[in-house]
């Protein structure tokens, strides 16, 4: 089936025709919403207001190749190429999570701890570990732009979206390249008021109550983690928190809402004292904080 016309409105119509037994209402109108935005720098009002317009061939072909890939259910983020992530864009592929609100959250939760806080932000040292697009550190940063922050991540090419993100956010954050179960001995000698991570936490047997969208795109690297050892990275990571963090200095995990207590345990265990374990909007256990 082809568009009937350059029409706005029909654009919009096959849209929904194409897309109807694929995806709820709602969700479509989503889709139409990001694309006549990406695609025609267009508002929301302005796809009512302007349906008889017309557009050209090429910017036809995109929604065409568009709706194409929805119906392969590949996230509309990386069809588009970006995402929105506490009030900022990035920009996102195949090498990347797509950011979640869950881990808007766990910004928030930090900026807001940070404002309570007698240092002054240009004294604050930050670490993320696991950047991925380097949502978090750069969202950090952009708010704290007197801190120092620094990002981690195993993988070369996640790294290289997370410098993109940097400058196209307009900030300036350290990213390195290493691996937190094996650090190498270039992050020996740095010391961090915060460290933050959302590491792999969905456990290989939870792949069976996840969606294509997830499974078919998002790296598999970045989501899982085996079934024998679900808090691989917790561990490594509180073993290099207890080493890295300064007197006092705050560790921030986002988590599989199925090991919140054990999570929790794990770093009690090791010693860190006020270990909080906070829900996200949904009332799902989602973040814990603690003190070294």
């Amino acid at each position: 089936m082809r568009i009937a016309s350059n029409k706005i409105s029909d654009v919009i119509r096959f849209f929904r025709e194409e897309l109807n037994n694929f995806y709820e209402k709602d969700e479509i109108e989503i889709f139409i919403q990001y694309c006549f935005e990406y695609f025609l720098n267009f508002k929301k009002s302005d796809i009512l207001l302007r349906k008889n317009e017309t557009i050209s061939e090429s910017e036809l072909l995109k929604f065409n190749f568009a709706i194409k890939d929805l119906k392969q259910f590949k996230p509309i983020q990386y069809i588009l190429g970006n995402a929105n992530f506490y009030g900022l864009k990035f920009y996102v592929n195949g090498q990347v999570l797509i950011p979640r609100n869950e881990t808007e959250e766990l910004v928030d939760l930090i900026l807001n701890d940070i404002k309570l806080l007698p240092i002054k932000n240009q004294d604050l040292s930050i670490l993320d570990i696991g950047s991925g697009s380097g949502c978090i550190p750069i969202a950090l940063k952009k708010n704290m732009l007197a801190a120092q922050v620094y990002g981690i991540d195993v993988s070369e090419e996640a790294l290289k979206v997370a410098k993109l993100n940097a400058e196209l956010n307009k900030v300036e954050v350290g990213f390195i390249l290493d691996d937190i179960i094996n650090p190498s001995l270039k992050l020996d000698f740095l010391k961090f008021d915060i460290i933050v991570s959302n590491p792999p936490y969905i456990s290989v047997s939870e792949k069976a109550t996840m969606s294509k969208n997830v499974l078919d795109y998002e790296p598999y690297l970045a989501l899982f983690v085996l079934d024998n050892d679900p808090l691989l990275f917790y561990k490594a990571i509180a073993d290099f928190a207890l080493k890295h963090l300064h007197k006092n200095g705050k560790l921030y995990f986002e988590i599989n809402q199925n090991f919140g207590t054990e999570t929790k345990l794990l770093l009690e265990n090791k010693g860190f004292k006020n270990v909080q374990l906070i829900k996200d909007l949904n009332r799902n256990n989602r973040i814990i904080k603690a003190f070294l």
